[in-house]
């Protein structure tokens, strides 16, 4: 004889809110030394300063967003997740294989946070430096 065994679960807990650390600019941490551990594309509402080429036909932008080891205080919050550049993101893609690298528990760094000049636009740019980089 088999007995059924009923568990409640209570869907109220879930739809609690849940306390979250909002992505700030990278920016923010100008000059400080980063290990990404994740890197993720959302889509989202544009801001006033998403340019209209980056605002897809749904109204929609992608925002890139790295999640570090390392958290900053950051307006009185411990930050740990900051949106990135296009820029960045190239730099981050070069790497072979590295959505598997950072599923895999490694690690992308340690790097710093800077700013380099274009030589095409002579415009600066966000950056990561990496040891015996010029700026490391």
């Amino acid at each position: 004889m088999s007995e059924t065994i009923q568990t409640k679960i209570n869907l109220g807990d879930y739809n609690k809110p849940q306390e979250q650390t909002k992505a700030v600019g990278i920016g923010k941490i100008l000059g400080r030394i980063i290990n990404i551990k994740d890197f993720r594309t959302n889509r989202g509402k544009p801001s006033q300063f998403t340019s209209q080429s980056a605002i897809g036909d749904d109204g929609m932008t992608d925002y890139y967003i790295i999640y570090t080891v390392e958290s900053f205080d950051i307006k009185s919050q411990q930050v740990s997740s900051f949106f990135v550049t296009p820029a960045i993101v190239k730099q981050i893609q070069r790497v072979p294989n590295y959505q598997a690298e950072l599923a895999a528990g490694k690690l992308f760094g340690p790097c710093k946070v800077g700013q380099k000049k274009s030589v095409k636009t002579n415009a600066n740019y966000w950056c990561l430096l990496f040891p015996g980089e010029e700026g490391y």
